[in-house]
């Protein structure tokens, strides 16, 4: 693990404006060793990527507010505040936003 501790507190981190929504990095490679990177996103309804691939690295979310549509494949899955998906590399996937503003943690392993 890095050598210095990470400690942010409420609305701390380092903030990207993605003109209709915005994220913060909570973690870095850098700052984890290449160990995992952390992002939190507060995302408008209907928001959403296409669907895409992480090759080499798992994706997870966990839903902080909200809800969110997740697409596995040829699934999907309603996700309200509380859920946990962790997609594998190499799995195709994606999401949607629901119908209120919503937020979640996305966790990349390693650090992508």
């Amino acid at each position: 693990m890095a050598a210095t501790p990470i400690i942010l507190r409420p609305g701390e981190g380092r903030s990207i404006d993605l003109g209709n929504f915005q994220m913060s990095v909570k973690a870095t490679a850098d700052q984890t060793d290449d160990a995992f990177t952390l992002l939190e996103a507060d995302e408008p309804p209907g928001f959403g990527p296409p669907m895409h691939v992480h090759r080499e690295a798992a994706e997870a979310f966990y839903v902080v507010a909200g809800e969110y549509i997740i697409f596995v494949r040829d699934e999907e899955y309603a996700c309200p505040a509380g859920s946990f998906i962790r997609i594998p590399p190499g799995v195709p996937h994606g999401f949607r936003v629901g119908q209120q503003p919503s937020r979640k943690l996305n966790l990349y392993t390693p650090a992508a």
